[in-house]
């Protein structure tokens, strides 16, 4: 295409990103002794530089999705003996979030022409979790596929239960949603408002 060509493709292209997710848990597990706001720092630090090489390669556009409330997922929920979420995992998501509005409000300072949108994973899916019936879920907690408790013991392999309504499931194994709560996640992030995300919505940053 040529440079020129290129960076006229590029400025006009949308990159989604969504990460984070892997690190907070390896961290919360893992027992480190780095002090949590120590980590969310060198988190986003990280984050910051990937973002600025997309940018100076010419990305404009970017939607961003937060890490979600990972201590509700089942594989987490099994660490709990409520079966309820781990809301330590669910904060560090929740301080993670609001690191990440700080840093892109920061970057549209730096770099002429960026446009984002930031999405809310964990508004988004604690809304499900709370009102599951006004979306069509009838299970939130466990997975679709999988085994022992809450079928998020093992893996989703060949042998595994396989539930018969994987449309009713927000979550496919023990970590991830279903096909029917990602589309939900697609359609919000595309038309949904404000709470959800920010400060545009990603119908608004394709036209931008």
């Amino acid at each position: 295409m040529g440079a020129v060509a290129a960076e006229k493709y590029l400025s006009k292209s949308l990159f989604f990103i969504s990460i984070g997710s892997n690190d907070i848990l390896e961290y919360y597990h893992s027992n480190s002794s780095v002090p949590k706001e120590q980590f969310l720092s060198s988190l986003v630090c990280a984050y910051e530089n990937h973002l600025k090489t997309l940018l100076s390669l010419g990305a404009r556009k970017l939607g961003i999705i937060s890490v979600a409330p990972i201590g509700c997922c089942p594989s987490q929920r099994l660490f709990n003996a409520s079966g309820g979420c781990i809301e330590e995992l669910n904060d560090h998501a929740k301080a993670f979030h609001s690191r990440l509005d700080v840093l892109m409000h920061k970057l549209t300072s730096e770099f002429e022409g960026l446009k984002y949108s930031l999405g809310n994973a964990i508004e988004m899916t604690i809304n499900v979790i709370q009102n599951p019936l006004a979306f069509n879920f009838t299970q939130v907690e466990a997975a679709c596929c999988g085994t022992g408790k809450l079928n998020a013991e093992n893996f989703c392999k060949p042998d595994a239960n396989l539930c018969s309504n994987r449309d009713q499931y927000l979550f496919w194994d023990q970590f991830h949603p279903t096909q029917a709560a990602y589309k939900l996640a697609a359609v919000t992030l595309y038309s949904g408002g404000p709470q959800f995300v920010s400060p545009i919505n990603f119908a608004q940053l394709a036209k931008a």
